[in-house]
């Protein structure tokens, strides 16, 4: 039996982890949709990609950072969050910038209008 193929061994969890989190990129943040269809390019197997808008989740939550609830959402473990990507989310990309960035775009409050006595 010195041609037998060797045993496929399945990756270790501890793998999967490091793996995921070297998916989910500094931000360790990841794609959660609640639709996925079939790749239409490539060669079979095809892989699952999202469909509709691509939300930011942090594992170990159960929302999204822009606050939907992600129960039987579909986590795309091999795709980190992008901000810049067409289908994100636009509450998840603001909720994933920094604090600074954040209140550099919030809009400015209008002062009150003085009043007069009478």
């Amino acid at each position: 039996m010195a041609n037998a193929e060797p045993a496929r061994i399945p990756p270790s969890p501890t793998a999967r982890t490091a793996s995921a989190r070297l998916a989910g990129g500094a931000a360790g943040l990841f794609v959660v949709a609640t639709h996925k269809v079939r790749e239409r390019t490539g060669t079979p197997p095809l892989r699952w990609v999202p469909y509709g808008t691509e939300h930011a989740w942090r594992p170990g939550s159960r929302r999204t950072l822009c606050g939907e609830w992600t129960a039987g959402w579909t986590v795309f473990w091999e795709l980190a969050f992008s901000p810049q990507h067409a289908r994100a989310c636009r509450a998840c990309v603001e909720a994933s910038l920094p604090a600074e960035s954040r209140r550099r775009l919030a809009p400015q409050a209008a002062p009150a209008p003085e009043r007069r006595s009478a």
